[in-house]
């Protein structure tokens, strides 16, 4: 019985995995087809970059609603009808003829993704032992940045070949199989904790104090700090989904077979990063059982190294380097969200974990709503795109050097310990 539910636990990881892939590859979509979408309806730089910026409108209150939803009707639920929302919008992309409407089914995707990361861990520790849980939850990660990187040679060929719509009308299908196979190989799993008469006595102590203690540490500079690195992150995160293929087709001029292949290649160098630097991180962490050592110093060097490649990648002359190094800058620029989920549950006790996430990801997201928009600004009023361009990878660099540097010397959180947490503990052992 154990080995069989075992089985079951992994195919739910493997389509928990898919489905971070379906929906960054659903986020990336709009950037491998920006220069015929943007020819085809006449938009401006600006424009462009508000389409980039709206998707992020409605993705952090999503998120938080979509876990209210999980919790009252069930996660798996939940996700089909997220996944359902995505395809729809994804074949309805196929009928976008003006700018307004391209809008709409933007706002309306973002707000389906917005809860879908948080919804594939929850979902993912409610079928592993604690014991497999970091690979598991490593592995669901994973699909996001492998997501990209698989569909994009995919996506361009369609794109290139048979139209941009007709990605879209790729990405919702699959979308719409993946509901199916969800369906057919799924049963909805719920916790099945039963409440102690002690855990019911240390959290009536403990209730307000927590509260208390959740909101000083919303305000504190080890929340703020890296937060602010998230809000790095994201913005650097979604120029490089929103811009970097439209950079690298009109200024570097590279061809559609080398798009094909190029425009994966930062994906690719994102999901070894993350495995890389998160083992590297655990390794430090089981050495040292310090989070500074182990999870804050990984942190600030590398958003600070991935500010020092945007920075030559905007002055080399030769292709392959520019590539090389604005790829990294985005690669090093991405450990934000392995590293910070890591250093907030030092933060809170436990029952505060799943909060001070989604208040991670609300600020996190602030960078995807204003980054992209910024990023049109600048090209559209600069001398020529080149320069525009450069200056958007320059702000990148900026933000990933101060707010990387600003958590490298100041972030240094304690383990979380409430007092009435340490009481009920003793109680339960008593």
């Amino acid at each position: 019985m154990a080995q069989k539910e075992t089985k079951k636990a992994w195919l739910v990881i493997s389509l928990l995995f898919l489905l971070t892939v379906i929906s960054n590859a659903d986020k990336a979509i709009i950037g491998f087809a920006s220069v015929p979408i943007i020819s085809e309806l006449g938009l401006t730089a600006e424009q462009w970059g508000i389409v980039g910026s709206v998707f992020f409108l409605l993705y952090s209150i999503s998120a938080i609603l979509g876990g209210a939803l999980a919790d009252r009707f069930g996660i798996g639920k939940v996700i089909v009808g997220m996944v359902a929302v995505w395809s729809l919008v994804q074949f309805s992309t196929i009928f976008v003829s003006s700018f307004t409407f391209l809008l709409i089914t933007r706002i309306i995707l973002g707000a389906g993704e917005g809860p879908s990361y948080s919804l594939a861990m929850t979902a993912a520790s409610r079928w592993l032992p604690k014991e497999k849980l970091g690979v598991g939850i490593s592995m669901v990660s994973i699909g996001g940045p492998l997501g990209v990187a698989i569909s994009a040679p995919i996506l361009m060929y369609l794109i290139m070949n048979y139209g941009w719509r007709t990605a879209f009308i790729a990405t919702g299908v699959v979308g719409a199989i993946w509901i199916v196979a969800w369906l057919w190989l799924v049963k909805e799993k719920e916790d099945s904790e039963v409440e102690t008469s002690a855990t019911k006595v240390g959290s009536d102590i403990s209730t307000i104090q927590s509260e208390t203690k959740f909101s000083s540490v919303l305000l504190s500079k080890n929340f703020i700090f890296v937060a602010l690195c998230g809000f790095a992150t994201y913005w650097s995160f979604t120029i490089g989904l929103n811009w970097l293929p439209n950079y690298l087709e009109n200024v570097r001029q590279l061809s559609a077979e080398q798009l094909q292949i190029v425009v994966a290649l930062p994906w690719i160098l994102i999901t070894i990063s993350q495995v890389v630097f998160s083992a590297i991180s655990d390794r430090l962490y089981r050495k040292t059982q310090n989070v500074v050592k182990a999870r804050v110093f990984v942190l600030g060097s590398v958003l600070m190294a991935g500010a020092v490649c945007y920075v030559f990648g905007t002055m080399v002359s030769s292709n392959f380097m520019a590539i090389a190094l604005l790829s990294l800058g985005l690669t090093f620029g991405c450990i934000t969200l392995v590293q910070g989920p890591a250093i907030l549950v030092e933060l809170v006790s436990k029952k505060h974990h799943g909060k001070i996430q989604g208040w991670f990801m609300a600020i996190t997201s602030l960078g995807g709503i204003v980054g992209p928009y910024v990023t049109g600004l600048l090209v559209q009023n600069a001398l020529n795109p080149a320069s525009g361009f450069h200056y958007s990878f320059q702000v990148s660099a900026l933000l990933l050097l101060v707010f990387g540097g600003l958590a490298l010397v100041a972030v240094r959180p304690k383990k979380f310990e409430h007092p009435a947490d340490v009481e009920l503990t003793k109680n339960i052992s008593s």
